[in-house]
């Protein structure tokens, strides 16, 4: 049985879950929402940014929906990683030490809007899985 309090999931904003802003105005990856609720059932789920945790805080601002699957924010470098026994990251790009050093998964695509191509619910999917056969 998976120990869900011991786990987390690390999601990144800018790239991985949204878009840059375009006219003041950002869009989300179609398959944010259930990326998040698929994950939330299995880990604690937090937004980190290099930006800091006011980019992710501002992204469950404008997308509420998403709250109810998100257990904060927080910058890459003040993550507490060492209250947690399993770390997993899903990132856009390969070049944070933060995600690199963890258990990770990069897609190698930025989203900037439009259609979505999946990548991230494969990613999530493969996160499950890791997290099921780990079994913290």
């Amino acid at each position: 049985m998976v120990n869900r309090e011991k786990i987390v999931v690390l999601v990144d904003v800018d790239g991985t879950l949204a878009s840059r802003y375009h006219g003041g105005v950002r869009k989300i990856r179609p398959s944010t929402l259930d990326a998040l609720r698929a994950l939330s059932e299995y880990a604690e789920v937090f937004l980190w940014s290099i930006a800091g945790s006011e980019n992710g805080q501002r992204l469950l601002e404008e997308f509420p929906e998403l709250e109810d699957y998100v257990s904060g924010s927080y910058g890459k470098r003040n993550f507490p990683k060492d209250k947690f026994d399993k770390v997993y990251c899903i990132d856009d790009e390969e070049i944070d030490e933060e995600v690199l050093s963890e258990n990770h998964i990069i897609l190698n695509d930025s989203y900037d809007g439009g259609e979505d191509n999946g990548l991230l619910l494969k990613a999530v999917k493969l996160i499950i899985n890791w997290i099921v056969n780990d079994g913290v």
